[in-house]
């Protein structure tokens, strides 16, 4: 195992990392004080964050104080009390290498049993200069948090926003007046809106991308819930699953769920399809939206919308969300504002209201969020809205849609109605 450990960090100081690595938004310190994790869904981009680092890094030191091991390399049939072997492969490479001098790197270290108590004692005597990632299936934010102890700083890294994808096509996402680039950002928002942001199927022809993410839904499903819970009852979780993406951006019940299964002399208790529910958000499969309320207990009773967690991912795995743009287009403004760690709820009443955004403990905007305004939907959308905003006390609203552009009044509470991609592109990131 010392030979081979040698060999693997050899090869990674002779081999050129990927060349043009796309920009993500995500900040992570290059010297951070605690242990750095990065978590979230499968084939977001992770290791390639790392990849990114690295080559910030070379700019200040030589390759030869990085090491990187990715312990889902198959070679690699290492356990916990092995572990040390890797500072003992690299201090027989470069002896005269201070450890406290090192970066450590270690992608998907969740593979080997027991990691936590090497990396508690590489933090607390060797160096802080470690990175770690970690698949949603074995490394949860949460658990991190436990099996670290306070020592680390976890950071979500979810698939491309749009301004990242902007980006990675060379498009100035800050130019959004010109009337050549204007028209080429909307452009390119309305296939974002289909294809989402996934890195790898960026250029990948319309056949070949729904069969990549519908296998990225698979192996969520099966690796990530099926048998990391043990779960026999595939047939409710594959439904569950189903339904969750066809019910995208809408309320769900498990109380309404729980009665149709046993309408359709499905045996399964109510607390099973709770976990359920709270194992695809583990998964990173779906997120959950609060109901907006002062009082924990009743956010916690209150029903959730549910979002799946890629716009491209939905319409890959149920067209009919095709057919209903407005709620893919309200799934899109859920993802940015998750991504850049905007705090949103969802407002009931009279009117629903999309999202309210939270700044420290006071909602600070209302959003709706619909395909079009139209003579169909607008009294339906402006009521929650301004229902909201009275609520709250704000002084003017937010109308978001695919194209549109203007200003209203409605109960003496201004209203302005954007485009969506114009609005997303104005948010910090």
């Amino acid at each position: 195992m010392l030979e081979l450990l040698k060999t693997i960090i050899a090869d990674f100081h002779r081999r050129e990392l990927p060349a043009n690595i796309a920009e993500r938004e995500l900040s992570i310190p290059l010297h951070p004080a605690r242990v750095a994790t990065v978590v979230g869904p499968r084939r977001s981009g992770k290791t390639f964050l790392l990849y990114s680092l690295i080559q910030r890094l070379e700019k200040k030191i030589p390759r030869e104080k990085i090491v990187y091991i990715d312990f889902a390399d198959e070679r690699l049939t290492i356990s916990a009390q092995q572990l040390h072997l890797v500072l003992d492969a690299y201090q027989q490479l470069f002896p005269k290498v201070d450890l406290k001098d090192v970066y450590l790197f270690f992608d998907e270290i969740q593979e080997v049993p027991g990691w936590e108590k090497f990396i508690r004692r590489l933090e607390g005597s060797v160096t802080k200069k470690i990175f770690l990632t970690g698949s949603s299936s074995k490394l949860l934010s949460r658990e991190i948090a436990s099996v670290l102890r306070g020592r680390t700083l976890s950071y979500e890294l979810l698939p491309f926003t749009f301004r990242e994808y902007l980006g990675y096509r060379g498009i100035d996402s800050k130019d959004i007046h010109s009337t050549r680039n204007k028209n080429l950002i909307a452009s390119q928002f309305e296939r974002f809106l289909s294809t989402g942001g996934y890195p790898e199927i960026f250029d990948f022809d319309e056949k070949t991308r729904v069969r990549a993410l519908q296998s990225y839904v698979d192996i969520m499903l099966y690796r990530d819930i099926i048998e990391r819970y043990r779960i026999g009852q595939t047939y409710v979780v594959k439904d569950m699953m189903r339904r969750l993406i066809a019910g995208n951006a809408c309320l769900f019940s498990v109380h309404k769920y729980y009665n149709e299964l046993k309408s359709r002399g499905v045996r399964i208790g109510k607390d099973a399809l709770y976990e359920f529910l709270n194992h695809f958000a583990d998964a990173y499969l779906v997120f959950q939206l609060n109901k907006y309320d002062r009082s924990a207990a009743k956010q916690d009773q209150a029903l959730k919308k549910i979002y799946v967690n890629d716009t491209g991912l939905g319409f890959a795995y149920n067209f009919d969300l095709s057919r209903n743009v407005g709620r893919m287009l309200e799934t899109m403004i859920f993802l940015e504002l998750r991504k850049a760690g905007r705090a949103a709820y969802y407002a009931g009443g009279n009117g629903e209201c999309d999202f309210l955004i939270q700044e420290g403990r006071k909602i600070i905007s209302a959003v709706q969020v619909c395909h079009r305004l139209d003579d169909d939907n607008r009294e339906r959308e402006i009521r929650g809205l301004t229902d909201a905003l009275e609520k709250f006390r704000l002084p003017e609203g937010l109308i978001l849609t695919s194209d549109q552009e203007m200003e209203m009044e409605s109960a003496g509470k201004k209203i302005s109605v954007k485009p969506a991609w114009k609005w997303i592109l104005k948010q910090k990131p």
